[in-house]
C-alpha cells in the first residue's frame, strides 16, 4: 500500500532477475506518500542478500502509467480488487505476485522485526523466482 516495504523488495529482485534490456521494473503503492523514504529494514534485507533499493523513496501508483504490454503485480487481493477497479483496461494484466505461491497474499512486515522482514524477502524471492521462470517476458 505505502510502497514502503514489499514492493522495493520485488522490484529490486525482479531488476536483478530480468535481463537488462528486456524491461522496465517500477514499484509504487496505491496509498504511497510520494517522496517518503522506504522502510530501513527493507534496504537491510536487500543489501544483506547484495541487492541495491531501485528507488529509495515512495511512488504511488498511477493507472495512466500502464503501459499495454505491462504486467501489474500485487501483494495482496484487496490491493488487486483496487487495481483493477483504477485501471480495468489492464485488469487481464494484473495478478497476485504470489499467484504460484502457496500462500497467494503476501503479508506486510511493516512494524516487525528484521526477522520478520527477512521471512518476507524470502517469499518474495521465491515468488520472482516462478514469474521469472513462467512469464516469457521476464525469462533470461
Amino acid at each position: 500500500m505505502g510502497n514502503l516495504c514489499r514492493s522495493p523488495i520485488a522490484a529490486a529482485l525482479f531488476h536483478a532477475r530480468v535481463p537488462a534490456g528486456r524491461c522496465r521494473v517500477l514499484a509504487s503503492g496505491l496509498a504511497a506518500q510520494p517522496g517518503r523514504a522506504i522502510d530501513a529494514r527493507a534496504g537491510a534485507v536487500l543489501e544483506a542478500h547484495g541487492l541495491r533499493v531501485l528507488d529509495p523513496v515512495a511512488r504511488p501508483f498511477d493507472p495512466a502509467s500502464i503501459g499495454p504490454d505491462d504486467l501489474v503485480l500485487a501483494m495482496q487481493r484487496r490491493h488487486l480488487q483496487a487495481l483493477r477497479a483504477l485501471a480495468p483496461d489492464a485488469r487481464a494484466r494484473m495478478h497476485l505476485l504470489g499467484r504460484w505461491g502457496i500462500s497467494k497474499e503476501i503479508d506486510d512486515p511493516v512494524g516487525g522485526t528484521p526477522e520478520d522482514f527477512e521471512r518476507a524477502f524470502a517469499v518474495i524471492e521465491h515468488c520472482v523466482s516462478e514469474w521469472c521462470a513462467r512469464e516469457p517476458r521476464l525469462a533470461g
